[in-house]
């Protein structure tokens, strides 16, 4: 029986749940039930439309499955990178002076091994630290590092 493990963030910004076992949920429309809340799998979607829903009970975090399973393996390397990316994001937002290459040396720094080599190419990265700051500071467009030989790392 899996536990409650720990709060992400997604793409977008929305709180997402992630359990022991490694499976993401996303939560449901809130109602007025203050003692619980409800999340389906986040793979609820086209193709895999998994049917997977779980409770978490508020006052002490304990985790209850729905009556459908999951019908996909659990991805263990998405929620380390979902983390790394936030992260980046973060960083790129609150350090709008820094270099790309500096936040980028940093928040890889601190990440496993494994888990940068699930992450997008440099380049990707690069713009979305760029973008996090003309989202942060309003302005249309940072310019800096677009291309690999752009970045260097010591």
């Amino acid at each position: 029986m899996p536990t409650f493990s720990k709060f992400i963030y997604g793409q977008r910004g929305s709180q997402q749940m992630v359990d022991s076992d490694g499976f993401i949920y996303s939560r449901k429309k809130p109602r007025d039930a203050p003692l619980y809340s409800a999340w389906r799998c986040r793979k609820n979607n086209p193709p895999t439309k998994c049917p997977c829903h779980a409770y978490l009970t508020l006052p002490d975090n304990s985790l209850t499955l729905g009556s459908k399973p999951h019908n996909h393996p659990a991805d263990n390397a998405a929620p380390p990178k979902r983390e790394v990316l936030s992260t980046l994001k973060r960083k790129a937002a609150e350090q709008p002076l820094s270099v790309t290459q500096n936040i980028l040396s940093e928040v890889l720094a601190d990440s496993t091994l494994e888990t940068n080599q699930t992450l997008p190419t440099m380049e990707s990265l690069a713009r979305v630290v760029q973008r996090c700051r003309a989202v942060s500071s309003g302005s249309a467009q940072h310019t800096e590092a677009t291309s690999s030989d752009d970045l260097e790392f010591q």
